[in-house]
């Protein structure tokens, strides 16, 4: 008896949709429930940016990227992996 149970247990576990993800259950949880909650619809703000402050931003950005070096030559990180490598 006890065996006719247990299989009978693995049999109704095993049939497609009869135990709901909890994951997926009623739309709740994940990475997004609590950012998007009372939000239907809507987009979301941006925040107040101020122009003087993005434009000092922008230009210290392209100075940055002045500042960087070119390489000397092309970076291949598979190189030592090839059989006719470099």
């Amino acid at each position: 008896m006890r065996i006719f149970i247990a299989a009978m247990a693995i049999a109704l576990l095993t049939i497609p949709g009869t135990i709901p993800a909890h994951a997926q259950a009623n739309g709740a949880g994940g990475i997004n429930a609590a950012s998007g909650a009372g939000r239907a619809g809507r987009p979301p703000e941006e925040p107040k940016v101020d122009p003087a402050k993005q434009k000092a931003d922008e230009k210290a950005y392209k100075d940055g990227l002045k500042r960087v070096p070119d390489p000397d030559r092309k970076f291949d990180p598979w190189g030592t992996v090839r059989q006719g490598g470099k």
